[in-house]
């Protein structure tokens, strides 16, 4: 009744009605987007072995992370949902901060928060040499990190030899004092 009312007031009626349905347009279409996302409280844990040094290791992810957020602010990751758009112009004039780095303890953790969520790269030494990196992060972003993880060098013997780990059950070499899988003590007999 009320929008036949105001479509019949004269010239400017039809007009009144975009005003009216173009907000209400907008907060369905953000609502749609939001319930696309993936939840902030779901991730993953990895971990991974690689023959470099503890430090350049945390030097390589601080570059890696680094090159996400400048892809993130040149556009590069390709075009922005409109929903994602509006919620930026609506949102205060900007749009969300992605990758930005909350906590750095060189070469032991690098934590950034993500739109997707936080994410987390812990890294213990290997007695012997390598680093595990322990990564946690939200699914959304898993292209990422398993582009970043196939870009390390890695050395895992072809065949299982020596005694499987306690903790993940994964084949260790005999030498190996902890797991370049999971980081736990081996269990020396």
């Amino acid at each position: 009744m009320l929008i036949s009312s105001m479509i019949n007031q004269g010239e400017g009626g039809g007009f009144d009605l975009i005003w009216i349905l173009l907000p209400l347009l907008c907060c369905v279409m953000m609502m749609t987007q939001r319930g696309e996302r993936r939840p902030v409280h779901e991730t993953v844990t990895e971990s991974s072995f690689t023959v470099e040094d503890i430090d350049t290791t945390y030097k390589t992810i601080e570059r890696e992370t680094a090159g996400w957020r400048r892809e993130m602010e040149e556009g590069k990751e390709g075009p922005t949902p409109f929903a994602s758009k509006l919620r930026g112009i609506f949102g205060g004039g900007k749009a969300e901060e992605r990758f930005v780095v909350r906590e750095s303890v060189p070469p032991r953790l690098h934590r950034l928060d993500d739109s997707t969520g936080p994410i987390y790269f812990e890294l213990t030494e290997v007695e012997g040499g390598g680093t595990v990196v322990k990564a946690t992060y939200n699914p959304a972003i898993k292209s990422r990190i398993a582009k970043f993880k196939a870009s390390l060098p890695l050395k895992i013997p072809a065949t299982p030899i020596g005694d499987n780990c306690p903790s993940c059950g994964k084949p260790v070499l005999r030498e190996f004092n902890l797991c370049p899988y999971c980081g736990e003590k081996m269990l020396k007999a």
